[in-house]
């Protein structure tokens, strides 16, 4: 999957995306990097075609039914336990499937029945992702998965993601976190002024900052004019 040349311009005239290039590994959780304000969201737009993109400039990439797509602030129905919610998302792909809450992960087993508008916003966050995560498509994108969740929690979803991603699946999601970008399975794109400054593994990230810390080597790529 790659973006080639791509240039957007918003509505109040400034340039989002200036002649953007961006190779995303099949065989990788890739994670797109960056300040808040830079189009990474957008870009997941594009790439979901919730934004037409133009093909010119996305290649590779499969067609809407073939994109699951979690954006942030999904509404599901306050009144519907756990359970009721993701079997609901299931339901859409295949009516009268087996889902029992025993399928559930072990931390969401724990509360099956209780509503979703009870939930924390944690919870809720995992209970989005685990739904989305069931449903049978080509790639899967996520906007800042482990917002609002306790490092335990987002220990899960990043190793859910990386399930997804073991059984041939696309990722690609965006985030600002990296207590869990621990190895080289992760493919990261460093997204700002239009372009993308970085592109690579998390190793060649830090040998290329010349730091051991992620974090660090986040704030002196922002830092690079």
């Amino acid at each position: 999957m790659e973006i080639k040349d791509f240039t957007y311009t918003l509505p109040d005239k400034r340039q989002l995306y200036d002649h953007l290039n961006a190779h995303f590994e099949d065989d990788k959780v890739n994670i797109l990097l960056g300040p808040n304000g830079v189009g990474k969201t957008t870009l997941l737009d594009f790439i979901s075609t919730v934004k037409p993109r133009d093909l010119s400039s996305f290649e590779g990439f499969p067609a809407f039914k073939q994109i699951a797509y979690q954006i942030q602030g999904v509404p599901f129905i306050y009144e519907a336990t756990v359970y009721n919610t993701i079997k609901m998302v299931m339901d859409i792909q295949t009516p009268n499937n087996r889902f029992t809450k025993a399928d559930l992960p072990d931390v969401l087993q724990k509360v099956a029945d209780v509503k979703y508008g009870k939930l924390s916003g944690g919870q809720r966050q995992l209970v989005i992702i685990d739904a989305f995560s069931r449903l049978n498509r080509q790639l899967y994108l996520f906007d800042e998965p482990e917002s609002g969740l306790d490092p335990r929690m987002a220990q899960v979803v990043m190793q859910r993601i990386q399930q997804l991603n073991s059984e041939g699946k696309k990722i690609i999601l965006t985030s600002h976190q990296f207590q869990n970008i621990n190895n080289d399975h992760y493919h990261l794109l460093f997204l700002k002024d239009g372009k993308i400054r970085f592109e690579g593994s998390p190793s060649e990230f830090l040998k290329r900052e010349g730091t051991s810390d992620l974090v660090q080597a986040y704030i002196k790529t922002d830092e690079d004019q």
